[in-house]
């Protein structure tokens, strides 16, 4: 009599989000294959991105205002290439809320540290700007806070497939990411990110963007941490804008709960309640937000060493840096340096929970790499989510819409190369290592992709109480969402004994 035990997995996917979950019996054989009941189970996924970026419009923003337009076209490819024409929008905003620290600019005689008349508390960007030097457009500048030059366009507020150019134009070097330098001080990026899509903009100014089946991804891009709400903090002060720093960490330089001469706590709006905020927008369903924050961090593989430390115990200390943008980068007002965006990485930390949170330093040169794994990340599942253990990983083949994945290959990115296995040193091109293509996370623990390497297994943040049997992600070089057509995702785990 021949003994079968039979298992059922089920595998939940979040990707782009609709969330999904598909099962799978196996028939255990002694002295044979476990062999797979072939069924086949099919995941609807979203097909649309809404993409807002938030970018600090602040004094030391200029450099990185560049690199995000020249690195566009990365990042539009990947969009075309994954939703096609259509199936996407973009939207820019910037950090500045009018308050009592930053008035309108029609209040002052210049334009600087106040609020634009677009652009600003919530208003989607539609001023098309460039850096002006010379009585001309440039596509970058040394000096530290250089002149801009504006020109608006309505049709701009929305970016498509079919006016890319608006966001950057790489010929005249403007677009609306250009946002400027000349915006407040007191840098909150939550806030108006909130503000731009609830009801009153969204169904005024800021119409058109927001689509019900589409994915909602919001990407922040600032050299400072987040200031939380308009009243948050006593503004106007000795402090000026380094009282942002003392009421995020709740404690200031001296060690005082309160800023000295006020009763006003140092605290802000808690995070968790721009988490909600974002959450309820898609009907708390998993997958259907991203969030993206490219701040100042110490080590974005262990975001939890980026704290708020002060430079002396006066009551007017700055916060210490969290990481200097290497050379060619120089400045005689130390905007090389990014201090601790840590409200923003509590974001992403919540976000990350369910593989729907990027982190990524702006101590860079170049951000043609970040806008490339932004957008595959806007368009691809940083993991997959099971409700049942994977028995024995060892022994597991993995199958993607018919498409096997190899146990191991090269970090190589194009072409995917197959090797051996961790020993294999002879297989994969110079420079590149043979590693596991995919891993298996238990629960308890969350899935950490490694740039250049493979994906290991931290504790520390369990994958949710959605995945308790844990979950599979890729190694950071292998694309899985080549093989997800037709907005489907057919998966199948066989077990091979060896």
């Amino acid at each position: 009599m021949v003994r079968t035990h039979s298992l059922l997995l089920t595998f939940c996917t979040t990707f782009l989000l609709v969330a999904g979950c598909q099962d799978y019996a196996y028939e255990e054989q002694p002295n044979t294959v476990v062999r797979e009941k072939r069924k086949t189970f099919h995941t609807s996924v979203a097909q649309k991105a809404n993409i807002l970026f938030v970018v600090d419009n602040s004094g030391s923003m200029a450099g990185e205002q560049a690199q995000l337009g020249q690195s566009f076209s990365a990042f539009r490819q990947v969009l075309d290439e994954k939703f096609g024409p259509g199936k996407y929008k973009i939207a820019v905003i910037t950090t500045g809320m009018e308050s009592d620290g930053c008035p309108a600019c029609s209040t002052l005689s210049q334009k600087r540290s106040c609020i634009n008349d677009t652009g600003e508390n919530g208003r989607f960007q539609d001023l098309k700007g460039c850096i002006w030097e010379a009585n001309a457009c440039q596509p970058s500048t040394g000096s530290d806070q250089p002149s801009f030059d504006f020109q608006p366009d309505q049709t701009c507020r929305v970016v498509t497939s079919t006016n890319q150019n608006c966001f950057y134009d790489s010929s005249s070097y403007r677009g609306t990411v250009m946002v400027g330098v000349t915006g407040c001080g007191y840098e909150r990026g939550l806030a108006p990110m909130r503000k731009a899509l609830e009801g009153n903009l969204l169904d005024s100014y800021n119409s058109g963007f927001l689509d019900s089946d589409a994915v909602l991804a919001v990407a922040i891009i600032s050299d400072e941490d987040d200031c939380g709400e308009v009243g948050d903090v006593a503004e106007k002060t000795r402090t000026q804008a380094n009282i942002c720093y003392y009421a995020s960490k709740g404690v200031g330089p001296m060690g005082e709960n309160v800023y000295p001469g006020t009763d006003k706590p140092y605290a802000l709006t808690p995070v968790k309640d721009y988490y909600d905020f974002l959450m309820a927008k898609k009907g708390n369903k998993e997958g259907m937000v991203k969030f993206a924050a490219i701040v100042g961090v110490k080590d974005k593989n262990n975001p939890d060493t980026t704290v708020i430390e002060y430079e002396s115990s006066t009551d007017t200390s700055q916060a210490k840096p969290a990481c200097t943008t290497p050379p060619p980068c120089s400045s005689a007002a130390g905007y090389c340096h990014a201090f601790p965006g840590t409200r923003y990485i509590e974001l992403y930390k919540m976000f990350a929970q369910t593989g729907n949170g990027f982190l990524d330093t702006i101590c860079q040169n170049d951000f043609h790499e970040t806008l490339l794994q932004i957008a595959t990340f806007i368009a691809c599942p940083a993991f997959f989510g099971l409700d049942q253990q994977i028995l024995d990983p060892a022994l597991a083949n993995l199958i993607l819409n018919g498409n096997t994945v190899p146990k191991y290959t090269c970090t190589s990115k194009e072409p995917i190369i197959e090797c051996l296995g961790l020993d294999d040193t002879t297989t994969c091109p110079s420079g590149t290592t043979c590693v596991e293509t995919w891993k298996y996370c238990p629960y308890g623990t969350h899935a950490q992709k490694n740039a250049n390497g493979p994906v290991t297994c931290e504790s520390g943040l369990p994958s949710g109480p959605d995945y308790p049997g844990g979950t599979l992600a890729f190694a950071n070089h292998y694309d899985p969402c080549t093989f997800i057509t037709q907005g489907a995702i057919d998966i199948e785990l066989v077990y091979v004994p060896e």
